[in-house]
């Protein structure tokens, strides 16, 4: 009796809990994320992919119908066309090019017909319809302004087409005033307000032709001199190497700086 007693009395126990609201003790709430802070909602997303800056071949048509090729470097508003000279080819601008690319310069080297892996026969008379093409296919990439640099007849055609491509900057590299075909005139240097950047070597024999057309051409206008009798790109290769790479970067930077 005393155990049935006892049962009775637990079970009115719980009864009298249940009528009354107790409850057992709850288990722990789950918690919950904090809330996004406003640094975690201001986080940029993923970032796209990424603009390629490195040496890139590609090609290009001239108005007669060759396909030249060429190689890209760097970014930028602000190309520049790099010229070779004979018997080279665009590779022995590709140093310089990458300085451009470093700079925020948007540069191209390529081949003349004939020469390198471009198209055609060698025709020096025709070579000023490759720098024409080659401003095109710049302003195609999104080039707003344009330098062209040249050495020997890739300076004789830079200076023969700046003023009808509408240039904003010239430098030629122990230009020849006539080459083979392709004569730069008086009249081709009036370039209404372009600078233009002269640089050779004093013993070299297209110097006088030099003198001239710097002479001839609209100011501003810069001609400087090397001693000894290095030619064009080869120039890079001497102990003024250096100074020709400053004096163009300098040219560059104080008339047509990048478009960054």
């Amino acid at each position: 009796m005393s155990t049935l007693r006892h049962t009775l009395i637990l079970v009115c126990a719980v009864l009298i809990g249940a009528c009354t609201g107790a409850a057992p003790a709850a288990a722990p709430a789950t918690q919950s994320m904090p809330p996004t802070t406003a640094l975690e909602a201001t986080q940029p997303p993923t970032a796209g992919p990424v603009v390629e800056i490195g040496p890139r071949p590609v090609s290009f048509q001239t108005e007669d119908g060759v396909t030249l090729s060429g190689t890209l470097f760097g970014v930028g508003g602000v190309g520049v066309v790099l010229s070779h000279m004979r018997p080279v080819d665009q590779t022995s601008w590709h140093a310089f090019a990458q300085t451009l690319a470093g700079n925020g310069y948007l540069a191209l080297a390529y081949d003349f017909r004939g020469y390198g892996k471009s198209e055609g026969k060698q025709e020096l008379g025709k070579i000023d319809r490759d720098v024409r093409a080659a401003v095109d296919f710049l302003r195609s990439q999104g080039a707003r302004q344009v330098v062209l640099i040249g050495a020997s007849m890739g300076g004789t055609a830079s200076a023969k087409v700046a003023a009808v491509v509408g240039a904003d900057g010239l430098v030629v590299l122990s230009g020849p005033q006539s080459f083979e075909g392709l004569n730069v005139a008086p009249e081709d240097l009036q370039l209404g307000g372009m600078p233009s950047l002269w640089i050779t070597s004093r013993g070299d024999p297209v110097t006088p032709g030099m003198q001239a057309m710097h002479d001839a051409a609209s100011e501003p206008r810069t001609l400087h001199i090397y001693e000894g009798d290095a030619h064009g790109t080869f120039i890079f290769d001497t102990a003024d190497g250096a100074d020709l790479a400053r004096r163009i970067m300098e040219f560059l930077t104080a008339n047509i700086p990048p478009d960054r």
